[in-house]
């Protein structure tokens, strides 16, 4: 009797559902991750007829002004603006390896800071994930820059 009581208790224990554990973001204080995304100014790239980069501009500089709550949007429109700019014909002076291979870079951080798998302090890990967009997209102007003034340079008289 003792046994059949005891397999009893083993198969009703192995048989209940866990509690589900709540895996709740933490937000402490979102100024501090607002502050550490104002703290990188974003490089503009010369104005390019072919290659419209403005709007995408415009979105990643948005992303110090909105709250932390909405942030995740906006994350996610610039996550899609970033594919539609790879997808359309790019001018030739700039579709050269070491420029595409750095937006590639930045599409890869883009789609990380969008991603929703944040851990404990959820606001200063998307705030790190922004951070290293934006110095991403900084280094792709910078090599778009470097490319258009050796450019200009090749073409003047020797």
């Amino acid at each position: 009797m003792r046994f059949f009581f005891i397999c009893l208790v083993l198969v009703g224990i192995g048989c209940t559902q866990p509690k589900p554990q709540s895996t709740t973001q933490k937000v402490v204080n979102t100024a501090i991750a607002d502050s550490l995304i104002q703290s990188i100014d974003l490089l503009m790239p010369q104005s390019n007829d072919s290659l419209n980069v403005s709007n995408l501009v415009q979105l990643m500089e948005s992303l110090a002004e909105i709250p932390f709550e909405q942030r995740q949007v906006t994350l996610k429109s610039i996550k899609q603006e970033t594919k539609s700019l790879l997808n359309q014909p790019w001018p030739e002076r700039l579709d050269i390896n070491p420029i595409r291979s750095r937006y590639v870079v930045f599409i890869t951080d883009a789609h990380i800071a969008a991603d929703k798998r944040l851990g404990q302090n959820a606001a200063v890990e998307q705030a790190k994930n922004i951070i290293k967009m934006k110095n991403s997209w900084n280094i792709f102007v910078s090599q778009m820059s470097a490319s258009e003034s050796s450019a200009v340079l090749e073409t003047t008289l020797r």
